[in-house]
């Protein structure tokens, strides 16, 4: 877990504005030229092909309303990002274009049934020589890959209290741990003042900290985590 630790992660890819859009072909490839680790994330198609894109819609990056797990893989590499050149990629397309160069972390964008799901990220990633590990909110997700591919480097992403609702934290927190029994925890910088990394030095579990954005974030974050997934800011 070594490069977990000392490799800054770029958050979906090295991107800069429009004309370098989030979770991008191009973002990407400028990451890896920059030998950072790639962040992405992973959605689910209507035809069961994964598909790297951040939101449950496109409405944001995309402007249009659909969701992703209607529309075919297909007609989602056909929709440009932001007003660039550059369209919503395949998961089996990154990878081959990442091809072990660096290391990625893959967010697995799953908040419905877990199964089918993470079945067709492991056949994807089948064969695969690089740096590989799974994260996901939901611990659900993460629990299924503990019970059935304990040979994948795993994280849970632990986020803000108020944006998830999570009232009595501590013990969520607790509950999530030791049922997916992590490798590292990927938390928000919100949460850094919290036991939580407490928690997790005295378990001995790495910590990676995002979003961070700014040198003062980064000079926080540095000070108590174990590595950063950082975006618009020198890491």
């Amino acid at each position: 877990m070594n490069w977990l630790q000392n490799t800054p992660i770029a958050h979906r890819g090295l991107h800069k504005g429009f004309s370098i859009p989030e979770n991008s072909m191009k973002a990407f490839k400028r990451a890896i030229s920059k030998n950072y680790a790639i962040e992405l994330d992973v959605r689910l198609t209507k035809d069961n092909k994964l598909v790297v894109f951040h939101d449950k819609n496109l409405i944001r990056v995309c402007a249009n309303r659909k969701k992703i797990r209607s529309q075919t893989a297909s007609t989602l590499n056909k929709i440009n990002l932001y007003h660039s050149n550059q369209t919503i990629p395949l998961f089996k397309d990154v990878l081959e274009l990442v091809n072990g160069k660096v290391p990625i972390v893959v967010e697995v964008k799953n908040y419905g049934t877990v199964g089918k799901f993470e079945e067709r990220l492991v056949e994807e990633l089948e064969g695969y020589v690089g740096e590989i590990a799974i994260c996901s909110f939901n611990p659900e997700v993460i629990y299924w890959f503990r019970k059935n591919r304990p040979d994948y480097k795993r994280g849970l992403i632990f986020g803000d209290i108020k944006k998830f609702q999570i009232r009595f934290y501590k013990t969520t927190f607790l509950k999530y741990f030791f049922k997916t029994k992590p490798n590292f925890i990927s938390l928000d910088y919100k949460l850094l003042d919290t036991l939580i990394p407490v928690f997790c030095r005295r378990a001995k579990i790495p910590i990676v900290s995002w979003t961070i954005n700014s040198k003062k974030k980064k000079l926080k974050a540095k000070a108590i985590v174990d590595n950063i997934v950082f975006e618009n800011v020198k890491p």
